[in-house]
């Protein structure tokens, strides 16, 4: 009896089916993470495409306008949204900062943009100032985006917001038209 239970041990050890579902076993995981990553990261650039898009139109609009009849901030928000396509709430998920800037002494930006967090009650836009005639101007806009996939590795490190939302940037100059 034992030697019937030690030959059927033995032959099915010796048997080779199935070996490939084990190295798909392993194999998997990684290549459908990869997959999902490049997926996340197609979307976000995607997403960060299409508000560069946007904002280029609105700084057109913004750079063109005659001094008495400039864009107000909700104006430059409805133009960034219209062509910028697909965004979810785009008008209150954006937030906008214009201000004008000395091209000799350069200061830009401070790092830290301050980008509307969903959680947090709607604070005005920090700095929205047209300049005068031919005045360097900076504009930034941030527009806050739900991750596709927050629970992978890439979709929880690109949050940066209380809220589990990820900030896309998009930052542009111009001179402005006397």
């Amino acid at each position: 009896m034992m030697k019937h239970i030690r030959q059927y041990f033995v032959s099915y050890l010796r048997n080779e089916n199935a070996t490939a579902t084990l190295e798909f076993v392993l194999v998997y995981p990684f290549f459908l993470f990869i997959f999902l990553w490049s997926v996340e990261i197609g979307i976000w650039m995607l997403r960060a495409t299409a508000l560069e898009r946007g904002l280029d139109f609105a700084v057109r609009e913004i750079r063109l306008s005659p001094a008495n009849a400039r864009p107000s901030e909700k104006d430059s928000k409805e133009t960034i949204c219209e062509y910028a396509g697909y965004f979810e709430d785009c008008v209150s998920n954006l937030k906008l900062e214009l201000r004008e800037s000395d091209p000799r002494a350069f200061t830009g930006f401070a790092a830290n943009a301050d980008c509307h967090d969903r959680a947090e009650e709607v604070k005005p836009a920090q700095h929205f100032v047209h300049g005068q005639a031919h005045s360097l101007m900076l504009v930034r806009a941030c527009m806050i985006v739900d991750p596709l996939f927050p629970q992978l590795a890439l979709g929880g490190a690109m949050v940066n917001q209380t809220d589990g939302t990820m900030g896309i940037y998009a930052i542009s100059t111009f001179v402005q038209e006397p």
